[in-house]
């Protein structure tokens, strides 16, 4: 049976395995739904015939039992005698109908615990408990008896067998008048020769206290005597007349008639010998700290004296010698803030031990952080208790932990942004484009002209919100080339004059042999007028800018102390300022989107998170250097490319677009920007066909495999995303071209093939303009002569 049987089992939540008998249905229920709102929790095994009854008992344990009285072909009598013969401790209820007293005297005699009228269940939740606890007391005084029986036996055991000398003195004869083996074993005298024998026959004739063995164990016998027990060492000698040390403990033992002391003799010649080993180690251990690359230091506590410190601590601060920082001598003078201190102090004193990091002065004033192990030990000269701190220097450490949640919290804030931005983006491309088409349907003069103008130019302050957002959450479309950050540096100077003021003198350092990185130009030149522009506002009363180019290789010590980087070679884009700095809680956090120490209404505070976002995404990393009152430094680092920079791209032509009669086949899931493309396009003169989903378009498709000249597909769509319907037309036509559209960059990594091919893509969001100028242009590149069909 389960050894969890007594109330405990109930109180803990445990559940409680129960074997009911009982072959009426209804009565049944009755009596589990009386226990369900009694709130005991409960496994039920229900039998109705004899066979199962003793079945479940043989193969399965239970807590408790439950009968009734009155069975078909068997009662609970039966079912008792079952449970008696194989589990007799095991607690029977007996539940009836109707059950007279001395039926149930009876009943009761035989074995019941006890008996439940059907008519009054509610007492069954209590009749449960009480067995459960009448078992409980039952097992708890057969366990106490056998205890008592086997603590007995022990202990004449232990005496026997006791690893110290045990003998009896009788105070009053002065001579022994019991021992045990071991007492023969130490001293080297029979049982015999030792009874009737004094104290003085096995000890020396000097003590340790230098005085005279008789006197010396006079007093400590009539100590002991005395009520109180003495433990005190002792200078012993066997029958062979070795003399050993010994620890001795004396009681007084209840007589009646005699004045009895027991003794307890332990040879301690090992002890002595581990004594003098832990002075020879302590030596050592004193060796070990003196050379330990750790600060350590002994404390008192609570007062927080300095009582020792070795020399890497004082090195570590700063001090010359350890005597230098001693000098000192209190512990609060080591604290930035003193209050940590009176916190670690309480925690010691409570619990003997404390850990935690705090930060610490070096005798310059520097700041660094710290982390400290203390225990409860001897001070160095073993004369009192204090506290021995381990400290090590954990500021470079602290400061990798703080780089790599910053890096792991951003990335946590650029997917909810870049979600969101990703969302926006259509519905912004919408906006656009239809202010854009009401614009072109309007009179210049008009005032609803100057409506839908307002509308496009707070259309596209929010596309650049969104391309600012996109951009920190590294999701934007990137058009990488081989770029010189010296000639982004060069055209950026020329626009700087304009936003910068007169009272900022600006000034470069490029270096002549800069290597070439693999970036989006436009990107960088938005990067590097961002962080110019952060200077200017950190230099309201005037100052000095510094833009600096410089090559740098990384190699893997540098890397282990910055999260970001890889080891290689890297071309550092560096922005320096005279400003009012920042303090550590602002650096914290000023490349969160949003986040901006500037009034309100004064900035949106996006555009150091752009900054952050462009250079993580083109595979780089940034620093920053900044103390209040003496300017910032911001340097990107960008992965260098030993190719050739690429020259400039010619502006396109922002002449009107022409139309024509072709078919296009449109396919985006978002209305509004679906809506947008098909007004586009047949204002133009085109024939649309406009699918919402991947599946439905493939059907249009092979509807009209002919007819369609060109597909424009959002990459993904429901059901079929765009490389997948791709795939499927150009089985039946495998020239027919085809523009791509997205505004969130990993849907690339589905365009990789296609992409290959030189197939465009059309970023998300696109003006009407733009679509049909990349339609026209894509048509007449498969047309040789440009005709419309």
């Amino acid at each position: 049976m389960s050894d969890e049987t007594g109330p405990e089992a109930l109180e803990a939540g445990k559940t409680l395995r129960l074997l009911i008998a009982d072959d009426d249905p209804a009565d049944l229920e009755l009596c589990l739904l009386s226990l369900r709102k009694a709130g005991i929790p409960f496994e039920a095994v229900s039998v109705s015939t004899r066979e199962e009854f003793v079945a479940k008992l043989e193969h399965g344990e239970f807590d408790l039992v439950l009968s009734d009285y009155r069975m078909k072909g068997w009662t609970g009598m039966d079912a008792l005698a079952a449970v008696i013969e194989t589990h007799p401790e095991t607690p029977f209820i007996l539940l009836t109908g109707t059950l007279g007293d001395e039926l149930a005297v009876e009943c009761i005699k035989l074995g019941v615990t006890d008996y439940i009228l059907k008519d009054h269940l509610a007492r069954l939740p209590i009749a449960i408990r009480r067995s459960l606890e009448d078992r409980g007391l039952r097992e708890a005084r057969n366990k106490a008896a056998l205890a008592l029986r086997e603590s007995e036996e022990r202990y004449r055991t232990l005496v026997e067998n006791a690893p110290e000398a045990i003998v009896v003195l009788d105070v009053d004869e002065n001579r022994f008048v019991d021992c045990n083996e071991r007492a023969t074993l130490l001293f080297g005298f029979t049982r015999q020769e030792l009874l009737g024998s004094s104290p003085s026959r096995i000890s020396s004739a000097n003590q340790p206290d230098g005085r005279p063995s008789d006197s010396a164990a006079s007093e400590h016998v009539r100590r002991a005597l005395g009520g109180k027990a003495r433990s005190f060492e002792w200078s012993c000698r066997n029958s062979r007349g070795e003399e050993f040390p010994a620890e001795v403990h004396l009681v007084r033992l209840p007589s009646p008639s005699r004045r009895l002391v027991r003794g307890s003799i332990l040879d301690i010649t090992e002890r002595w010998r581990a004594e003098k080993a832990r002075r020879e180690t302590e030596a050592r251990y004193r060796s070990l700290v003196d050379n330990a690359t750790h600060g350590i230091v002994w404390a008192s506590e609570p007062e927080g004296e300095l009582l020792h410190v070795n020399p890497a601590l004082a090195e570590m601060l700063g001090y010359a010698s350890p005597a230098e920082l001693l000098a000192i001598q209190h512990c609060d003078l080591l604290y930035r803030n003193p209050p940590d201190r009176a916190r670690l102090a309480a925690e010691f004193m409570k619990q003997g031990r404390v850990e935690g990091t705090v930060e610490w002065k070096r005798k310059d004033g520097k700041i660094i952080t710290v982390h400290l192990n203390a225990r409860l030990a001897m001070d160095p000269d073993g004369q009192s208790e204090c506290a021995e701190v381990t400290v090590e220097n954990v500021t470079e450490r602290i400061g990798l932990e703080k780089q790599l949640l910053r890096a792991q919290k951003f990335e946590g804030i650029g997917q909810l942004a870049g979600g969101i931005a990703h969302d926006f983006n259509n519905m912004i491309g919408a906006i656009l484009g239809w202010a854009e088409l009401g614009i072109d349907e309007t009179d210049a003069e008009s005032r609803l002209r100057r409506h839908l103008e307002k509308i496009q130019q707070q259309g596209k302050r929010a596309a650049a919100l969104t391309r600012q957002l996109l951009a920190f959450a590294r999701r934007q479309i990137l058009e990488p080339r081989n770029v010189d950050l010296n000639q982004t540096a060069v055209e950026t100077l020329s626009l700087l004059e304009k936003v910068i003021g007169g009272n900022i003198e600006v000034r470069a350092n490029l270096a002549p042999d800069l290597w070439v990185v693999r970036a989006d130009p436009t990107q960088v030149e938005q990067v590097l007028m961002n962080l110019c522009i952060n200077s200017r506002d950190a230099m309201p009363d005037g100052g000095s800018l510094l833009i600096d180019t410089t090559n740098v290789t990384l190699d893997q010590e540098f890397c282990a102390w910055q999260p970001q980087a890889q080891p290689g070679k890297y071309a550092v884009l560096s922005v320096t300022d005279t400003g009012m700095g920042m303090d550590s809680a602002t650096m914290d956090r000023i490349f969160e989107p949003f986040f901006t120490t500037k009034g309100l209404g004064k900035g949106t505070g996006l555009g150091l998170a752009t900054v952050y976002g462009i250079v993580r995404q083109h595979g780089g990393f940034l620093n920053v250097y900044s103390e209040v009152g003496k300017g910032t430094t911001f340097r990107c680092y960008f992965p260098a490319s030993m190719e050739v920079a690429a020259p400039r791209e010619k502006v396109e032509d922002a002449g009107p677009v022409r139309g024509g009669s072709e078919t296009i086949l449109i396919v985006e899931d978002h209305e509004g920007l679906g809506q947008l493309a098909l007004e586009t396009l047949t204002r133009l003169g085109y024939q649309v066909m406009l699918a919402t989903d991947g599946e439905q378009a493939v059907a249009d498709f092979c509807a009209n495999p002919d007819r369609i000249a060109l597909a424009v597909l959002d990459v993904v769509l429901p059901k079929l995303g765009g490389p997948e319907i791709y795939a499927r037309i150009r089985e039946l036509r495998p020239e027919l071209p085809v523009i791509f559209a997205t505004g969130y960059s990993p849907e690339i990594a589905q365009l990789q093939k296609v992409q290959e091919e030189g197939l465009p893509v059309l970023q998300k969001p696109y003006s009407p303009r733009d679509l049909a100028r990349k339609v026209r242009e894509m048509l007449d590149l498969h047309s040789p002569v440009g005709s419309q069909k």
